[in-house]
């Protein structure tokens, strides 16, 4: 047997009382990071017991140190828990999560994983790893909701190398009667189905198949530290807790990395507030090593020249870097093509590992934004002059009513790539990545005053 890496198990979730809630998807909610103003008002109304009054309370006008949006969950978590709005099952289980969607461009997929609880790892071991960085002031606030509930309301998302697709097979192959779940969500189209695995033989079986494997941080890093946070402050708390103290696990929606279903979508770049690029300035990039297309259209034409520049854009084989550019007041769209020699070289002197210098947002902002455009580290400045989507067409929509001055369109980076660069202990360009669906919030809870 090969030697055990990270230590994977069922566990006592809590969850919404089908006995009491006739509709469950409609107490579950976007993960609190993507949720605006506007989606938690919506949240609000949708039903009173929706998991955004305790992932992302309102904040309140005459808030203080003791009455706060992180007390008023601790309250209604209690309080929903007193009324058996929430309960436990009584024994330990795997929860089989799997979504039916179709994203932008792509066919109709479907992804299946497990939710389960996972032993906290430092990072520096090697055992779970991330790619990106954190902000101090999301983290803050996960820590503090996170330190008054002493409950986890929402799972990161982890992938695992499986190429055997072991646990895939036993995903499979488990009771489907115990369905918790089945919930179209009616904002994006996506079908969420749960299921209850009990069955100990199958979640041994599981167990033993991840523990095995090295685990990589797909999307939650914040939720990630604050565990590591508050599972350290607990060890000076009660430092005789012992090593199976409920702070001492993680949840985790874990999916194989080899998951035919898995998707990662490109994150588009936007611009505003800078000084205005022009035709020319495109047309220039050929004096850099690209190859320029442009797509003009007329009234008639928009769709079928839109259509053919975003074919030709996601065409790009390996050795192929490819960026899409649309301007504000201009009726072609821009194809900028560089072969992967030529950019090796001309990021020869950036640091890091070659596989972190020539992902595409990396290039993207070397080659494109700093040499083509002269732009500096303090123009790109995020939520300033650029912004993100990885929906095209709101990046277009945007460009063209003038609310941005361009758009700069990628390829999604690869799991390979996100691997090879975690691997490296190196972390990726903000907004390298974005696994989609993501998960719904709400289906699971993890109460760490209970029982695992």
């Amino acid at each position: 047997m090969m030697e055990s890496i990270n230590e994977v198990r069922p566990f006592r979730a809590e969850h919404y009382n089908p006995e009491k809630i006739e509709n469950i998807g409609l107490c579950l909610s976007r993960p609190y990071d993507v949720i605006s103003p506007v989606e938690q008002d919506e949240y609000y109304k949708v039903h009173p017991h929706n998991v955004v009054r305790l992932i992302l309370n309102k904040i309140q006008p005459g808030d203080t140190e003791e009455s706060n949006r992180y007390t008023r969950a601790r309250d209604l978590l209690g309080q929903w828990r007193r009324e058996q709005m929430i309960v436990s099952y009584r024994r330990p289980s795997f929860w089989v999560y799997e979504q039916d969607f179709q994203a932008e461009g792509l066919p109709h997929r479907q992804v299946s994983g497990f939710i389960g609880l996972v032993r906290l790892q430092d990072y520096d071991n090697g055992r779970i790893l991330p790619h990106e960085n954190i902000i101090r002031e999301p983290l803050e606030d996960r820590i503090r909701l996170t330190r008054t509930t002493r409950t986890q309301f929402e799972y990161i998302w982890g992938i695992y190398p499986d190429p055997q697709l072991t646990v895939d097979g036993i995903l499979s192959r488990c009771d489907r009667d115990l369905q918790v779940l089945d919930y179209v969500d009616p904002a994006t189209g996506v079908r969420h189905h749960l299921w209850r695995l009990v069955d100990p033989v199958q979640c041994e079986a599981i167990s033993q198949a991840v523990s095995q494997k090295r685990i990589y941080i797909a999307d939650g890093h914040h939720r990630y530290q604050t565990m590591l946070t508050i599972r350290d402050e607990m060890r000076k708390q009660y430092p005789d807790a012992g090593p199976n103290a409920p702070w001492e696990y993680i949840m985790m929606y874990l999916v194989s990395a080899n998951h035919e279903g898995l998707t990662t979508l490109p994150t588009h770049r936007m611009l505003r507030d800078l000084p205005p690029v022009n035709e020319q300035t495109i047309r220039d990039a050929v004096k850099l090593g690209f190859l320029v297309r442009a797509y003009s259209f007329g009234e008639d034409d928009e769709i079928e020249a839109r259509e053919m520049w975003l074919r030709e854009l996601r065409n790009a084989d390996v050795h192929d870097h490819k960026f899409g550019v649309a301007l504000n007041g201009v009726n072609t769209y821009y194809l900028l093509s560089i072969d992967e020699k030529r950019a090796i070289r001309m990021v020869e002197g950036e640091s890091g590992s070659l596989t972190l210098r020539m992902l595409d947002v990396s290039l993207l902002k070397s080659i494109v934004f700093k040499m083509l455009l002269g732009l500096t580290e303090e123009q790109l400045k995020p939520q300033m002059t650029l912004h993100y989507t990885p929906k095209a067409q709101v990046a277009l929509d945007k460009v063209r009513s003038g609310e941005m001055q361009s758009g700069w369109f990628l390829n999604h980076t690869s799991l390979e790539e996100i691997m090879t660069v975690a691997d490296n202990r190196e972390k990726m360009p903000q907004k390298s990545t974005h696994f989609y669906p993501k998960p719904l919030s709400g289906l699971v809870f993890y109460n760490m005053n209970g029982v695992k």
